[in-house]
Formats: structure tokens, sequence, C-alpha cells
């Protein structure tokens, strides 16, 4: 009944709800529907609470700590009214800017609508904010924005849409937006269609392609057109069918026959077969459920009957499978035939081409020999024009000399004129001139002829490799084949074996059974001495009858408990009534204590750190608790029902109770709305809103009371079942539990009986031998398994171990990330006077000593108006030393209501008491303290800041420590650290030991680190729930932290789809302001499978690395002006625009630094790293490729923006390690580091020779060194070490340390002080002293700025620089107090980091020898390690070191970054290495081990043998496996890996012969291992062992040709028998093993190599050389030719100078070009050399010089060969001084506008690396 009445009620006033906000929905006028979803509750405050509480408009009540929901406190202290236009109940107390805007509206008021919606949030109802009609308001808005225009809605579409409402597709798109669920897609034409259009061209509504090009067709353009075939999608090489005009396959080509149709089911067959694998699957499992219910009846023969038909129809399968493979080796019968009439084909072929190569060189003789005799014709018919012309000048004499009768004239005249006419008759010249052409002709004719024959040769020869790598593909095949054959003939043999076994075994079984027999009369006499063993059987007999009655009886009292708790839920509706009401009272506060606690919570902890921390604190208290609450729910579970009933109960009053209250207030809202029709608009709104507020809360309380209803009924109905369920759990598992008990007992008295008839026939003979046999077992198990367990640890050792160096290394950050994240929880604990907290220090103990310094925020409790015993004048605040408490400390108290600072540094406490300002007239907000001390010194500051305004009150006090001490002298064993309080057992030294704090407290920096309370060792008698954390505002703060986040080099920022704020456009732009000391850093980070994006900073400025997937490989962009040096503790604004999709421009303080262009590609990102990334992104293989650099950044970024939008960093999820604000102590620069070429200097007024005082820390492993340096006129003042002793010299008087081992790498700090009487230095608690010179004599105080130096010096030549670090240096001034120096200050600054310090301790045994002094003035030769050297490869390879000395004018090293032993393969057909070695490495058993890294998939690696190759081992690659072979008399064994190991990693490889076994081990984890029977002939070596390659024409005989070839890879740490191969007699184009980015060139290493090009490459008289270099040395020798006659040609380098000599047989002359630019600056120059005869041009880049030497009067031409990077001396002429080789790249090399391929050369010897260049 109480239900019924109750569920009316509810009826009642929803549809009285419904009607009011019909009724005002209707009156609104509004054309969109009502947004539901929009609509939230925005606060739950009941009025009648509101109107009890007393609290309205005006100033809060003092009890009162807040207004209520709908107000906000002013400045002035009162509650306002929330003006957030009906949209939001929660502003922002001072500003009452509203919180949580609903119903789609935003803006300080929610007076806006959200972008993508549209309507008037002040003057309309709430709902009016909808979304964008653009075209249809909620299922199809493409809109991003809309607006109103002239009555009008204009939407802002979202890409790929048009339209004044969206509801077009753009060009280049497809797709119907008016119709539901329908979007805009691109159009897809597979990139064949019209590519002079922007956008590919398809319908705007089905999307199907407009125009086809290049012979495509179909609905995308996917497939070829009709007469032609290809790839149409990838390839796009449609090409004409070859079919004379008949149809072709679309894809291959082939011809098809007439009116041939393409089946359209092609994929029949697949199914058929998935179809069939299905179907076998299915009978193998019922062929298993079968065999696993076996049994020994009538079913079971059946079975084994249907297993016979089926094993007799499997037969029948096996022989058609036999057949088959008969007709597969058939098959390969035919293929091999086909093979073998191939091989005479090709034979054929080749001699053709011999023959054609012998015709043409016959013809080219021939036509040779038609030129010459041609030729002797034309000479011919000059000397006789030459003849005509002599007759003609001797006629012309004589005619002139002599006179001649007219009848001797007229005789001579017909003379000539017969002459002529025969000449005419005769026409000689034509005849020749005839015969000529037809020679000329046919010469022609066989000069094409020849060419004709010769391109069919060279088409015929560039079928050999083709056809040879068939040939190989075949005989891998075959040997497969043939060893697939072996095997299965080996598996027949073995089955036939078997078969023979068995068939012995069954007769010997037979045998037996006849034994057994005969030996059953004999077993019946034993029955006599087994009836007295039955005794015990029997006894056992009566025990488990026993259990089994014992069973029932348990049976039975299950039945009764089973009947009892029956009884008890039967019962349970009569059970007291009382307990539900406590519950639900009790409920209802813990809901009001939990909604305070997160009101708290939410107030104090804006990022949700404390929140975590209080659960990490909770965990083991929350378990307890969950523990306790499970038993109290067991044992209210007989009072459910009731509990229920009365609750129901309650619930209706209060609901028929609120429905009077709700009736009332509607009546108030309808008299409101009848005294409101007068009034003005403004009262109007008022009014409304009212209303609508009185009507929202009764909504909210009936919601409220039927989500109460819900949640007990559905908690506790849910519990009785969960307890109604756990019992029946209990009797089910009871029931179980007797049937596993009847289970075991029935078979147990079953083979008792069969026990008690065994016996009777038992054999006591049997008994023994088993008894026996046992007893051998265990003692060759005894054997055997120390054995095994020796093996199990060598295969545990054999382990990789660098995965579990990675997973130890993995936990090492994780854990340390996880205290960083601790770290910087920048949230408070509330301390009540008996509470504390244990920190990590985070710090190390040694930068402790000379300074420390600790700052925190305090709000320590207000004094009451009247005394109370609450509040303790006399408090401990922190303390921070050593565990004795007695000397060695520092630490932080309230004394008398004053702020005090104690430390002690080894004699007496120093106590500095802040006296101006006392702690109860502190403000009732956080106020900064900090303590600091340097040296002796100390200081304690108070902050005092406003909430009003960022001014602050500013307190400071001093003090010193008056001993001699200067240092904190803690271990870390030793020191702890406390704050607020102390353990019990912790005694506290006397001028601390005070009450614990009371109020609340955040640590802020430990020595300018961040630190945090929640970073804690252990915490005492602090209770989170009651402690709750105190709200801070520390906006108003100088250090603002609103907008800033601070990286402290572990932590990192991602953000996951950044293309939801922007998108990538014609314009990509990212912007980020950063600020930092540091070097190096990663700023940001984009990672897309090989493709990346990475802005670093290296060395203060910044570089962009990026790769969207070029050709051309990477991209790097630098600042190589240095025009922006960022590391400068400043703010800088950085910006990253990519243009057009191919610009990349980097712009530093709005001032653009540089910019290249790229190849065309769009950004391949969606997710960016900003401040670092995790360390498996950045060990990434692509990444540790190009990237130099994984350095995390340390310092402030803000502003972080993608396409002008702004994204919070701390919002992000997967945001690690980052804090809010800028701690501008975490940006000074307390420490320097210097390289011995650096220094820095400072101007500043000091006077250091008159009571001055002075330190400092140093770290060094360099015994000599400048630590300081300060000059004034002859007057000097420095400290220096000389053999690791610290030297002070001042005026000429030095100090020295008696101890001499200060260069060990540890921290040391240096005082120095100077007064009128002495000089003194103390070096760590060493005190030295010096009488001053001066005393008694007055010095002037310097009040001038003078410099100073750190590290060393540009004007001391008599001191080296200094190699090391040094921190915390103060000064006495005269102008300021004592303070730590900050280098970031320094006014010069050279090649010095002044962010870490890489310095390493040195190995214990050098710690007590005497170094020797190796440095010189202005030198550094030491080869400690830099901050950037590189560590140990993860995969356990050591990268090299630097060792060649650095050209001083060279910007690359000469010798990159490579992996020790480790060298580079590959790039010619025999690059090898080649080793000698004894005879007695090659025993009965020979053991090699190497390391191998390749991507190739063939290659030789190992390979040795005798002269003629009949004995021989080898390891080679095949199609990427591993392949081990060798002889064993005419026989190989040869071992294959099944997995391919040309992967680009690092594998480990072990080979083993032993007579005639061989082991091949890969990776310490796969073991292969063959054997063939044993040889007796004898196993020789004597040739070289050769690696990588073999010299040419060697193992052709035993291994296929393409793995002959040499090896493409790295190949390192070749062992024999244990013992490192490191040496080796001759290397041909082989060098170390590069890390790094590499590029198409060829490699001179600094080892020393050359090139010898072929002989189709010469150089005579005239010639062209041309080619590109990028140096890594300024002298070497570039190209060199030379003839027998002592003629030669050189060109090298000589200190940057390109020189030419030339010696042409007469004298040498040379020329040469000193360029502007340098040639070693990092950058390819080209060089090209012309000789022409006597006369060398030489030019280099842009510049050009030449040289004419003497004229050869008998030049002879003699093609002298070319070697290139280097000669041998011995082919040096004396006149030619020897040359170093080159060290660097050439690319590039033409002679005669030939290219020159380096892969095809004659000879490469040496350190030369073909096609290979390392970049950096």
């Amino acid at each position: 009944m109480g239900w019924s009445t109750a569920w009316c009620s509810v009826l009642a006033l929803w549809l009285l709800w419904c009607a009011v906000c019909s009724n005002a929905a209707s009156g609104d006028g509004n054309a969109f529907p009502f947004d539901i979803e929009g609509s939230a509750v925005v606060g739950r405050q009941d009025p009648s609470e509101t109107s009890d509480s007393g609290v309205t408009l005006g100033r809060l009540p003092p009890a009162a700590e807040r207004c209520d929901a709908g107000f906000f406190r002013t400045l002035s202290g009162e509650c306002a009214p929330c003006d957030c236009n009906g949209n939001s109940h929660e502003c922002l107390d001072g500003s009452g800017f509203c919180l949580h805007c609903q119903r789609n509206t935003t803006g300080e008021h929610c007076e806006k609508c959200l972008d993508g919606y549209i309507g008037d949030s002040i003057r309309g109802t709430p709902r009016f904010c909808q979304p964008c009609p653009c075209p249809l308001p909620h299922l199809a808005n493409f809109a991003e924005s809309c607006y109103r225009k002239n009555g009008a809605v204009r939407c802002i579409c979202k890409e790929n849409y048009v339209g004044p409402n969206c509801e077009r597709c753009a060009p280049g798109y497809y797709g119907n937006p008016l119709l539901i669920g329908s979007t805009c897609k691109k159009c897809d034409c597979s990139g064949n269609s019209d590519p002079n259009l922007i956008f590919e061209d398809c319908d705007e509504i089905t999307g199907q392609c407009r125009n086809c090009l290049r012979n495509t067709t179909g609905f995308k353009c996917e497939r070829c057109a009709p007469g032609y075939y290809g790839d149409a999608r990838t390839a796009k090489n449609c090409a004409v069918c070859n079919c004379g005009g008949g149809p072709c396959d679309s894809v291959t080509g082939e011809c098809l026959e007439e009116g041939f149709e393409v089946p359209t089911g092609c994929d029949k067959c697949v199914w058929d077969l998935t179809d069939d694998l299905r179907l076998a699957a299915l009978s193998i499992e019922e062929s298993k459920s079968g065999l696993l219910s076996v049994s020994s009846g009538a079913a079971a023969h059946r079975h084994v009957t249907d297993m016979n038909s089926t094993i007799h129809l499997l037969r029948t399968r096996l022989s058609e499978r036999e057949n088959q493979y008969t007709l597969r080796k058939i098959q390969i019968n035919n293929s091999e035939n086909t093979l073998r009439s191939l091989l005479p084909d090709v034979e054929g072929l080749h001699e053709k081409g011999s023959q054609a190569s012998r015709k043409g060189m016959l013809v080219e003789k021939e036509s040779m020999d038609t030129i010459d005799q041609a030729t002797h014709l034309v000479e011919q018919a000059h000397n006789m024009r030459d003849k005509i012309q002599e007759i003609n000048s001797k006629m012309l004499y004589y005619g002139e000399n002599q006179e001649l009768g007219p009848e001797e004239i007229a005789e001579k005249l017909v003379l000539a004129q017969k002459m002529l006419e025969e000449i005419r008759s005769r026409q000689p010249f034509l005849t020749h001139r005839e015969l000529v052409d037809e020679e000329a002709d046919e010469a022609q004719e066989l000069l094409s002829q020849a060419e004709n024959w010769q391109r069919l040769h060279n088409d015929t020869r560039s079928l050999f490799p083709v056809v040879l790598e068939q040939l190989d593909d075949y005989n891998a095949k075959l040997s497969d084949l043939q060893e697939s054959i072996n095997q299965a003939l080996d598996h027949v043999r073995d089955a036939e074996d078997m078969n023979r076994a068995i068939t012995f075994k069954q007769r010997d079984h037979e045998k037996q059974h006849e034994r057994v027999k005969e030996q059953m009369e004999v077993v019946g006499a034993s029955l006599s001495m087994s009836a007295d063993s039955l005794t015990i059987p029997q006894l056992t007999l009566e025990e488990l009858d026993e259990i089994i009655k014992n069973a029932s009886g348990i049976y039975a009292e299950i039945d009764g408990a089973k009947n009892e708790l029956q009884g008890k839920l039967s019962n349970l509706s009569n059970l007291s009534h009382d307990l539900v009401q406590e519950a639900t009272d009790h409920a209802y506060n813990l809901q009001q204590e939990a909604d305070e606690l997160s009101r708290n919570l939410h107030s104090s902890d804006m990022n949700g750190l404390v929140q975590k921390a209080l659960d990490a604190s909770n965990v083991y208290e929350n378990i307890a608790n969950y523990v306790s609450e499970a038993n109290e729910t067991a044992e209210l579970a007989l009072n459910i029902t009731d509990r229920i009933y009365d609750a129901v109960s309650g619930i209706d009053t209060q609901i028929i109770y609120h429905k009077d209250e709700s009736d009332n207030l509607l009546n108030q809202a309808r008299e409101l709305q009848a005294k409101a029709d007068s009034s003005n608009d403004e009262a109007v709104a008022d009014t409304s809103r009212r209303v609508g507020g009185a009507l929202w809360r009764k909504g909210a309380l009936r919601d409220r009371l039927n989500d109460a209803v819900k949640q007990l009924q559905a908690a506790e109905r849910g519990d009785a079942h969960q307890r109604l369920g756990q019992s029946k759990l209990f009797i089910e598992e009871a029931n179980k539990t007797t049937a596993a008990v009847q289970q075991v007992t029935t078979p147990m008295a079953n083979n008792l009986s069969n026990w008690s008839q065994n016996l009777q026939t038992f054999d006591s003979s049997a008994y023994n031998t088993a008894v026996d046999s046992a007893r051998d077992a265990v003692r060759n198990l005894t054997e055997v398994v120390p054995q095994l367990l020796d093996q199990l640890r060598t295969v545990e050792q054999k382990r990789p171990a660098s995965n579990i160096s990675a997973s130890i290394q993995r936990i090492r950050e994780l854990i340390a990330q996880t205290r960083s994240v601790a770290s910087k929880i920048q949230v408070s604990m509330m301390f009540d006077g008996q509470s504390a907290v244990e920190v990590h220090p985070k710090v190390s103990v040694d930068d402790l000593k000379a300074f420390t310094s600790i700052s925190l925020y305090m709000k320590p409790p207000p004094k009451p108006a009247e005394p109370t015993g609450a509040w303790v004048a006399d408090q401990f605040v922190l303390y921070l030393g050593s565990k004795n408490a007695k000397k060695e400390y520092m630490g932080l108290a309230i004394k008398n209501d004053n702020l005090v600072y104690v430390y002690n540094l080894g004699m007496k406490d120093v106590e500095i008491l802040l006296d101006s300002k006392p702690v109860s007239s502190w403000p009732a907000y956080f106020s900064i303290v900090k303590i600091e001390r340097v040296g002796k010194h100390g200081k304690v500051f108070l902050t005092v800041p406003s909430l009003s305004s960022t001014a602050e009150e500013k307190f400071i006090k001093k003090g010193e420590f008056a001993g001699d001490d200067s240092l904190l002298d803690l271990t870390p064993e030793d020191t702890v650290f406390y704050v607020g309080g102390v353990p019990a057992n912790f005694k506290l030294p006397a001028s601390l030991n005070l009450p614990s704090y009371s109020g609340c407290l955040e640590l802020a920096t430990l020595n300018n680190d961040v630190i945090s309370l929640y970073n804690f060792k252990h915490i005492y008698n602090m209770d989170p729930s009651k402690s709750v954390p105190c709200a801070r505002d520390k906006l108003a703060f100088t250090q603002s932290r609103a907008a800033s986040y601070f990286f402290d080099g572990s932590s990192y920022a991602v953000v996951r789809d950044i293309t939801r704020r922007g998108k990538f456009g014609q314009v990509t732009r990212f912007d980020i302001e950063i600020r930092t000391p540091a070097d190096n850093g990663l700023v940001l980070l984009m990672v897309n499978g090989s493709m990346f994006f990475s802005l670093e900073m290296r060395n203060g400025y910044l570089h962009v690395f990026y790769d969207f997937g070029f050709s051309n490989g990477p991209v790097h962009l630098e600042d190589t002006l240095k025009k922006a040096q960022i590391n400068d503790a400043k703010y800088h604004e950085i910006s990253i625009i990519y243009h057009n999709d191919k610009k990349m421009i980097l712009v530093v303080d709005r001032r653009h630094v540089k910019s290249t262009d790229n190849e065309k590609k769009k950004i391949p990102f969606t997710d960016i790293y900003i401040g670092g990334a995790p360390q498996e992104v950045l060990q990434s293989r692509t990444l540790r490729a190009h990237l130099p650099l994984d350095i995390n950044f340390r310092g402030c970024m803000k502003g972080f923006q993608f396409q002008k939008k702004d994204f919070n960093l701390l919002e992000q999820t997967e945001t690690l390690g980052v804090g809010y604000g800028c701690p501008e102590d975490s940006l000074i620069s307390r420490r320097a580091y210097f390289n011995g070429q650096s220094f820095i200097a400072s101007i500043q007024k000091i006077s250091f020779f008159d009571g001055f005082e002075g330190g400092f820390n140093f770290r060094t492993l360099q015994p000599n060194g400048l630590l300081f340096y300060y000059t004034s006129g002859s007057d000097v003042f420095s400290i220096s070490l000389d053999n690791g002793t610290v030297v002070m010299d001042v005026k000429g008087i030095k100090v020295m340390s008696t101890d001499k081992q200060y260069h060990d790498g540890l921290p040391h700090f240096v005082v120095t002080s100077i007064s009128d009487t002495r000089y003194e230095l103390v070096v760590d608690k060493s005190r030295l002293r010096g009488k001053n010179p001066t005393k008694g004599k007055a010095e002037q105080t310097q009040t001038t700025e003078k410099k100073f130096y750190f590290g060393g010096s540009p004007i001391s030549p008599q001191y080296a620089n200094f190699t090391g670090c040094i921190s915390n240096a103060y000064f006495t001034r005269l102008d300021r107090d004592v303070e730590v120096e900050d280098f970031q200050r320094y006014s010069e600054k050279v090649h010095t980091s002044l962010y870490e310090c890489p310095i390493e301790s040195s190995p214990l045994f050098l710690l007590h020898k005497k170094g020797k002094n190796s440095s010189k003035p202005k030198t550094n030769k030491q080869g400690e390690k830099s901050k950037d050297a590189p560590s140990w490869d993860p995969i356990g390879l050591k990268f090299l070191e630097q060792k060649a000395p650095r050209d001083s004018h060279c910007h690359l090293s000469s010798s990159p970054r490579a992996i020790e032993h480790a060298y580079q393969y590959g790039g010619t057909a025999n690059s090898r290495q080649e080793f000698e070695h004894e005879q007695g490495d090659f025993g009965e058993k020979s053991q090699f081990a190497i390391r191998l890294k390749t991507r190739s998939s063939h290659g030789m690696i190992f390979y040795v043998s005798d002269q003629e190759e009949n004995d021989f081992m080898t390891l080679f690659l095949a199609h990427g496996r591993l392949v081990f072979m060798f002889n064993v008399g005419h026989k190989k064994l040869k071992i294959r890996s099944q997995e391919k190991y040309n992967d680009g990693l690092w594998h480990d490889v072990i080979f083993i012969r032993e007579k005639s076994s061989g082991r091949l081990v890969i990776d310490g984890l796969r073991v292969l291992e063959e054997r063939l029977p044993p040889s007796g002939a004898a196993w020789k070596i004597k040739g070289p062992i050769y690696l990588g390659g073999v010299a040419p024409g060697r193992a052709v005989k035993n291994v296929q040709i393409t793995s002959v070839y040499s090896f493409s890879g790295c190949l390192g740490n070749l062992q024999l028998n244990g013992a490192s191969i490191t040496s080796a007699s001759q290397t041909f184009s082989v060098t170390p093993c590069f890390e790094g980015p590499m590029e198409t060139g060829t490699y001179f290493s600094t080892e020393g190599g050359y090139v010898v090009l072929d002989e189709s490459f010469n150089i005579g008289l005239k010639f062209e050389i041309a080619f590109e270099v990028r140096p890594r040395s300024s002298s070497g020798t570039l190209v060199h030719g030379h003839s027998v006659n002592g003629e030669y040609l050189n060109v090298h380098m000589r200190n940057g100078q390109v020189i030419v000599k030339v010696n042409n047989g007469v004298r040498d002359f040379s020329t040469s070009v000193t360029p502007k630019q340098n040639l070693c600056d990092g950058r390819w120059h080209r060089i090209t050399v012309i000789r022409d005869s006597n006369v060398v041009q030489l030019d280099v880049d842009s510049e050009v010089n030449h040289v004419v030497g003497p004229l050869n009067p008998k030049p002879v031409d003699h093609r002298e060969p070319v070697f290139v990077g280097g000669v041998p001396e011995s082919l040096l002429t004396p006149r030619l001084a020897p040359s170093k080789p080159f060290t660097g790249c050439i690319r590039h090399f033409v002679i005669d506008s030939r290219p020159v391929s380096f892969s095809k050369a004659a000879l490469v010897s040496g350190a030369v690396s073909i096609n290979s260049c390392p970049t950096a």
C-alpha cells in the first residue's frame, strides 16, 4: 500500500513538472527541438535548507567558510549571487566568473554559445543554444560554427563541405550531406585522373570517376582498359596488348582465345580449400574425443572397427598422395630434363655471341683496312694535284722565259689538245671517286652490322646474370628437393627399422606370454604365503568404511545446515526495524562528509595530484576497511527485508512532505508571476530565473529521492542475493567434496579386491626384480641429475644478458619516473601537532656540503584572540642532517612566535632569529620561507604575498658560523630529512627539540630542485581523511604559475591527435616558448614508423631534423650563422612553419633564422612529444640512426600552440613528471664545466687583497689546471692545481695543500681568505696558512670593478686551462651580501657548459697513484670522457672513441663514430679480410664465434680451405638464412637455419666442427646439429682465413655463386677456439662499422686505402677529371697516375690547398688553388682537373687556376692507370714527396664525361667503403 501511494505521488509531480516545462517551451517560440542532453544539473541546494541556513546576500557569518551554491565571495568578503544567465550555479570567488557552463554555453557569464551552436543564451531560454542547422541541427551538422546575418543562418563549413548550409560536398569529394548518415568522402581515382586538376574528378553523389586516363577504366579507374594490361593502381603501366587485336589477360598480358571470358568464380578453389580444412579440423576433433573416450566395451569394439576402416581409407588416400608424389617427381625430372636441354641452348647462345663478337672484330678490321685504302687514295690524289700544279708552274715559267716560233706554238697546242682529249676520254678521277664511294658505303654497312652484332652480344651478356640467377634458384630448389627426398628416404628406412623392431618385440612378447603360462602353476604355490599379507588390506578396508560413514554424517550435517539456513531466511521479515533507520542516517552523514571532503580537495587540488597521493597513502587502511565492511555485511544479511520495508516507508513519508513543500513553492511562484506583470523587463527576467530555479530544485529533489530509492534497493537486494548465492556455493562445494571422496574411495575398494586376488598368484622373484630395477634407476638418476643441473646452469649463463639488463634498466626508469612524479606534487599537507613526514632528499649529499638551500610554503594556524591550549608558540618545522643529531645538521623552528633558522657544522649551533615579523602576524594564507647556507654563511628569508596584488613583503636575517668549518659533512646512509615532526625513536638536538608543527606546509625546492612532501619515505601519525590539505592561491606571487610548465630533464608531455584542434594546411605552424640554461635538449618530437620530426637544442642552438619519407633521406636544418642562442635562461619564442608542404622555416623571437626546401610531402603525424619522450621511443632504430641526441629538456615551457590553438599540457593523459610554474631557483646556473680550452669571466666590485673570503667546489680527473685567476697590475691572485695539489698564489706568496690527490674525480671544497695578517687556504677540512708580508701596511680598498676568471684565462700563459667542474662559488663583496654565483650572469663565457658536470670518478686502483703532468699551457691532450661521449650500446657493443687527433681545420672528426672490433664489408664483390693461422688451429675440433648484422640475403661470411679446395669449412648467407658447411671426406655436411637473420640486428653465431659432426648455435638459444659417418681421410687446411668475402675465383667449387660474393654488413668479435683474431694480414674494401646516418659516396678511412680504376678509365695526354669531395683531413692524396718512364699526374691537398703536379717527360710543373671557403667545412666541394698536352687547369668550386708546362717534342700517350684516395709509396718518384692517404668521402667521379663506378674497380685496397659514406 505504501508503495502504491509513493509512486502515485511521484507520478503526479512528474506530470505537473512536464506541464510547466511545456508551457515554458511553448511561450518561447523556439523553432528548434529541446536539447535535453544539454540540460545538466548545476546544483543540489535544497530551498528549505537555503532558507533555514540564514545566509543571505551580505557578509558571511563568522562560522561560515564559503558562500552557498549560486553565490560567490567578493573581494570585500560579501556573498553576491552568480550572474550566469541561468546556465550555471557555480562561479569563481573574487571575480564572479561562471564555472561549468551548461546547455552548450560558454563565456565568463555563460552568455555565449559554444562553437558549432547558435542561439541567444541571455534574452532567450537556456535551450536556445542549439546545434547549427548545417544542413540539419542534430543528425547532420557539418559546420565548425555558424552565425545569423540579415535574419538568416550562415554556416562556416568544415573541410570537404560547401554551400550556404553545408549541403554539398566540396570539389574532389562525393556524398550527400542531406542524407542522414552520409558524409563527404574524398574521390579515389587511383591517381589516374586528369593531373592538371588540383583534385580528382568524380561524380559528386556516387563517387564514380569521370575521366580515366592512362588507358584505365573502372569505377575508380582501378584496372586497365580492354586491350591493355598492367597495374593501374600502383605501377600505372597499362600497355597495349600484343595480340593482334585479340583479347589478353588484364594483368599479365597473355593472349586469350577469342570468346574467352575470365570466370567470375575464380576464388571458388579458395573457399573449397577452406571448407576442406574446416571439415578436416572437425574430423580431427572427433577423432581426438573418440580416443579420449576409449573403453573396453562393445562400443569400444565398434569404435575400433570404425577406426580400422578410417585407417584403411587413410591408407588409400596415402597411396593417392604417393601417386601424386610420384607424379610430382616425374614433373621434377621433366624440369631437370628441361634444364639440361636449356643448358646447351645457353651455351649455344654464348657461342653465337662469341661468333658475333669475332665477326664484329673482323668487320672492324676490314673497315679499318678500307679506311686506310681510302686515305692512301686521297694521298695519291693530293700528289697528283701537286704534280699538276708543278707542271702548270713550269709551263708558266717556260712560257715566260722562252720565245717560240708560231709553228712550234701551234704544234704544242695540238699536242696539248690531244692530251686533254685523252684525259677527258679516260676520266680517271671519276672512276677512283666511284671506287672510294663504294668502299665507304660497304664500310658503313659493315660498321652498322658490327654495331648490330655488338648490340646483340651485349643483350646476350645482359641475360647471363638473369639466367645464372634462375639456374642458382633452380639449383637451390633442387638441392632442397634432394634434401627433402633424402629425409623422406631416411624416414622410410626409420619406419622399416621400427617395423622390424616391433616385429621382433612381438615375437618376444609371445614367447614371454608362453613363459607366463608356464609360471602360472608356480605362482599358485605362493598363495599360502600371501594369506598373512591380507590382514593389512583388511584393516585398510575397515578404515575406508569408517571414512564412508563419516562422509554420510557430513551429508547429514550439510542437510541440517541447509534446513537451518532456509529457516533463517524465511524468518528475515521478523527482525528489528531500527537498524535500517540508523544505517540510513549514517549513510546520509557519510555522504555529507564525503561531499565536504570532495569540495575541500577540489578547492586545493586543481590537478588531482593530492587525491592520488591520499589514495596511495590509504591503500592498506582501505584494504582493512573493506575486510571489516565485508564482515559487517555478512552479519547484517539477516535484516535485509525489514530494512528495505522501513526505508521505503520513510521515503514515502519524505515524498509526501516534499510534495506539499513543492506545492507551496509553486503557489509562491505563481503569486510572484502575478506581481511581476507590471514590472520592467529586468524584473521579469529575474523572476523567471527564480521560478526556473525553484522548478529545477523541485525536479532535482525528485531525481535525488528516486536515485536514493533505486540505489538502496539495488544495494540491499544485491547483498541478499549475494549471500544466498554464497550459501548455495558452499553447499555445492560440500556436495562436490563428498562426491570426490566417493570417487577416490571406490577405486581404492576395487583395487583392494584386485590385490587380494592377485596376491594369490604373486611371485616373490618378480617383486625382487622390480626392487633391484628401482634401486638401479635411483643410482643412475643420482649420477645424471647433477650433470643435468650443470647443463641447465650453462644454458642459463648463455641467455642474452642484454634482455636482463634492459629489463633492469626499464625497472629503474619506472622507479625514477615514479619518484619524479611524486617529487612534483605541489600540494600541501596538514600537520596536527602529532604527525611527521620523512622525505627523500633527492639531491646528493655531496651537493649539500658547500651549499644548502630549502624553500617551502607555510600556513600556521592563526593565533586565537584569547589564549587557549590549542595554539603553541614554540614548534618544530623541519630537520635535515645526521641521524645522531649531535652535529652536521640544519633545521627550522618557531620559538617565541618567531621563525628561527638553526645550522651546525660540527661544533656549535648557529641560530638566526627572524624577529621582524612574528608568526602570529602572518596572514591566513601561505607565505614563502627560504633558508640558505653558503659555506659558513647563513640566511633566512620570509616573503609575505598579497592576494589582491603582486606586492610582497620581504624579510631577511643573516648569520655566520664562528668556527673554522665550512662544510655540512653528511653521508647518504646517515642522512635524514624530517618535516613537521619526528618519529618517537628519534631525538632532536636541544635547539630543535620542540613540539611538532601544527598547520599546513608544502615543500618547494631543495638546492634549486623541485621537491615535494609526497616523495616521502615514511609518514607518521598522518590521517589523510582528517588532515585535509589547505587551499592556496599562488597566482599573486611574482613567479606566477598560471601558464608555464617545468621540465626537470626526465619529464615529458604527450599530445595525442593534435588534429582535433587544428588541421594540417598549406601553412602548418607550431609555436612554443622555452626558457633554459641547458646546452642540449629535445624540444619537440613526432614519430610515425620510419618518418620523424625533431626540434632539438645542441650547444645552445636549435637544430631541426625531419624525414617525411623523402627519397633523399632526412633533412637537417640548423642555425649555421649562430643567430639565436637560447640557453641564456630567458624566454624565447620559437616557431616552426611548414609552408606549402615543401619548405621548413625556423623563427626565433619573431626573427627568421633559417629555412630550407625539401621534396613535397605532407606532414604524416598526429601525436607530438614535448620536452622529451619515453626511452622506448628514443631508443628506436629510426631515431638512433638519425638523431644525435636523446636528452630530455630541462627548463620551462609555455604557450605551446598548434595552428594557433593552445594546449594545456597538464590535461594530457600521458604527460609524465611535468610541474606547474617556472621556479626561478631551478634556472640558476651554479655549476660550470670546462673542457681544457674554456673559461668564464665577470666584472664585479670585489676587493681580493683586503678582507676577502671566497670559496667554490671543484671536480676533475686532471692533475693540472687553473681554477681561478685575478690580476691587478703586477699583483696576481690565483688558485690552481699542480700535480694534484691545490696552490693559492697571492702576490707571489704560495700556499699549498698537503694532499696531492685532489684530481680523483670527487667533489672538493676550497675556501680562501685574505686578511691584513695572513693568507688562509682551506681544502675540504684541511686548513693551511701563510703570513701576509704587507702586515701593518694599510692598503686602499678597491672600489672599481675588476675582471676575474674561472677555469682558465687568456692572459695567463703559465697555467694550463682547467678540465672539470666548478660549482657553488661565492665571494664577500662590497655591494652585495654573500650568495652563490649565478654563472649565467657572467658576461664572458667561452666554450663552457653551464648545465651539467660529466666528470666520472676515477677507478679505485688509480686513487693512490700519482699522475704525471701531461697538460701543457693552452693545450688539452687528456682523454677524459666528454658529456656527449657515447656509452655502451644496448646490445653490448662498445662504441669507439675518437682516438685520432682532430684536424683543427676540419669541421668533421677524422674518425666517425664506430663500434669497437666490428667492421663493415661489402660494396665490391671481393670485399674481405685475410688472416693467417697455424695448422694446429684446425685439428679434430675447431670452434669459431662471430657477431654479424646485415640486411642482405646472400653473402660469404667465413671461408677457409686447402689449395685445391677439397677440404673446406664455410659459413655464408643464402636467402637470409645462415648455412654452415664443411666436408667429411667426399661428402658435405650442411646445417641451415630455419629463420632468417637479415633483419638488421646483431646476432651471435658459434659454429663448431668436431670430426664428422657440426653444430651451429645462434644467439645462444637455437642449437642446430648434424652428423655424417666418419671418414678416415685427413682434414688439412693451408690457405688463409677469409672473412667477409673471398679472393676472386675462390669458393666457387663449394658454394653457390650468389653466396660467394662479399657479405654486405658488419662483422665483429671473431674468435677461434676462444681466442680473439684481430690482426688481418690483408684488407680489401673494409672499414670500421660506423653508427649513424649514411649517404651515397665512397669513404676513405684514416687506416688508409686506395682504389685502382679498371682499364677502361685511363688518363693520358688529354683528359678531364671531375669529382666531389668532403674531406675529414686537410691533407691527403686525391688522384694519382704514373707510367713506367717516370711521367705522372698527382692531385693532392696540403693544409686545405689543392695542388696538381705533372711530369710530361721533360720536367715537373704544377698549379694550385687555395679556396676562400675551407674545403674541410663538412660540405661537398667540386674539383675538376683538365689536361691538354702541356696545359693543365685546376677548378675548385668556382675558383680556377692553370699552368702551361714545357712542350714534349715526342709525346707518348701511355694511357696510365688511375689511383684514387691514395697510392702505394713504392710507386712515388723521388721528386714527389710522400703524402698521406685521403680521409673523407668522394662521389660523382667522372673521367671524360664517363661516370666511374668504384664498385667495378680493378682493385680496392685497405679501409675503403664503397657506396657508403658517414655523414657525421
